[in-house]
């Protein structure tokens, strides 16, 4: 078979260097999602196993397509220097013809879709927080006063009781921290699905030409690559809308926590400054209050752990 162009083999393995170049930037980019784990909090980061595994699995493949792009390149030196043959690179004899190559992409984003509507349908979401609002909606309505209390007994509490807000950051994670790992992934699908366009333009415009069996083989070959990397920005996005679904739970559960601490504070700062005696009744019923205040931090605390361990199960379904 008669050499294929040398020009044309040299400008098609720059293109492809680029696109290797900027997955490899996407690679290095996924270590920081692996770092950021503990932001999901001590309760809920270990139950996301689904998520740090899915992570791990994308760094993965994002290497693998740049590894391929890499073999690629330096085929296509090989090629234009005349030391090897397409077909040879390619590991196709040169009498044979294209095979194609059936495509997983329409079952990837299938699946994909599939974790989607899952979690827009909010079934994972502990019936306690299905309906919840943050702060306001678990504080009696009071006065101006009574709120400027709550406002600066949350405040004071936070900053004099070191154990209480280890405690909040510890249950609840760091809600702005998730926030960024959901705006990396948005990031990294929208680099995905550009760096997948671009390869198929690249096809399509580099190898104007198509009746040479050993060019349809490995367009056909590449195309595999091109649809790899859809459905690694799929995933991608699939990753944003469930990291996002997990930030905006935990920072339910955190503003909610927070305002029943700001409430019983304010009403305790009430109770140590009024001088009269107060009878054995009045001391039992703020008792109580203290005792139900508890009880409900935990009982949210605990619809939180079984809302994410929902969720990974969204993930790992």
């Amino acid at each position: 078979m008669v050499p294929i162009d040398a020009k044309l083999v040299r400008v098609h393995a720059g293109h492809l260097d680029l696109l290797r170049a900027r997955l490899g930037r996407l690679g290095t980019s996924v270590q920081r999602f692996e770092q950021d784990q503990a932001a999901f909090g001590v309760r809920c980061g270990w139950i996301l196993t689904g998520l740090g595994d899915r992570t791990v699995r994308q760094g993965e493949l994002i290497a693998y397509i740049e590894e391929t792009l890499v073999l690629f390149v330096q085929g296509f030196a090989r090629v234009a220097d005349g030391r090897e043959l397409l077909s040879d690179m390619i590991g196709m004899p040169a009498s044979s013809s294209a095979v194609d190559h059936p495509s997983s992409e329409g079952a990837a984003a299938e699946a994909i879709d599939d974790v989607l509507h899952m979690v827009a349908r909010r079934d994972w979401v502990a019936p306690m927080l299905a309906e919840a609002a943050p702060v306001a909606e678990f504080a009696v309505p009071v006065g101006e006063g009574i709120g400027v209390l709550r406002a600066g007994g949350l405040d004071g509490a936070m900053t004099g009781i070191p154990p209480l807000r280890q405690m909040l950051d510890d249950l609840t994670g760091a809600p702005a921290v998730v926030a960024e790992q959901a705006g990396h992934w948005d990031a990294m699908a929208t680099e995905l699905g550009r760096i997948a366009a671009d390869l198929q333009g690249y096809l399509d415009r580099d190898f104007a030409t198509r009746d040479r069996p050993d060019v349809r083989a490995y367009l056909a070959i590449m195309a595999n690559n091109v649809v790899a990397l859809r459905g690694l920005a799929a995933a991608a996005n699939g990753m944003t809308v469930v990291t996002r679904a997990a930030g905006d739970l935990i920072l339910l559960a955190r503003d909610i926590v927070r305002g029943l601490i700001g409430d019983l504070v304010a009403r305790v700062l009430v109770w140590v400054a009024d001088p009269v005696v107060v009878p054995l009744p009045v001391l039992t019923a703020r008792l109580a209050a203290v005792v139900v205040t508890a009880w409900r931090v935990d009982a949210y605390i605990t619809a939180l752990v079984v809302s994410i361990s929902g969720l990974s199960r969204c993930i790992d379904g």
